[in-house]
């Protein structure tokens, strides 16, 4: 039974991909700036129905947009700015990082890990440069500084999960 589910939820996403394509196609758009702009509509068409909620959105996105408060994660090497990023591609991220941190009108946080699981291995992991280009007067590090970034135990990490489940749950039975 759950094999047929999965098969058929499978089955959407091909199908919403391959319909993508053909729009994509059909409006002469790349198929990311196709999906930027799904996002972009979702967002926009949810904005005035409930203000006191998480939006998710790529740094592209969110070309325009403002939200009080910003949350900017996976801020490291290999991924902010990509891997295979070439110099030109390097400086359109630098500005959608800029983009980004932009849309903050309260608060800003930016995190990286110290290390991330690819597959079945795990891998060090360096902060964006972006991060260092930065005015270091404004920046605050959880801990003091750059080098106090605390870390976060499994146990600790599972606690703060379970309290988290307890308050959504507890705010959407309100």
């Amino acid at each position: 039974h759950e094999s047929r589910q999965a098969e058929t939820k499978w089955k959407n996403v091909e199908d919403f991909i391959g319909w993508l394509k053909r729009k994509s196609e059909a409006d002469e758009k790349s198929l990311i700036a196709m999906v930027q702009t799904i996002a972009l509509i979702n967002m926009l068409e949810g904005k005035d129905e409930e203000p006191d909620a998480v939006t998710l959105s790529t740094l592209h996105a969110a070309k325009g947009l403002e939200f009080s408060h910003v949350f900017i994660v996976g801020a490291e090497e290999d991924i902010l700015p990509f891997r295979d990023s070439d110099e030109k591609g390097i400086e359109e991220e630098r500005r959608l990082m800029y983009v980004g941190v932009t849309r903050a009108q309260r608060s800003l946080q930016i995190s990286y890990c110290n290390r991330r699981k690819r597959g079945k291995d795990w891998f060090a992991c360096e902060p964006s440069r972006f991060i260092d280009e930065m005015p270091e007067d404004e920046l605050q590090y959880a801990g003091g500084h750059a080098d106090a970034v605390p870390t976060v135990t499994k146990d600790e990490g599972m606690d703060k999960l379970a309290r988290l489940k307890a308050m959504l749950n507890k705010t959407s039975a309100e």
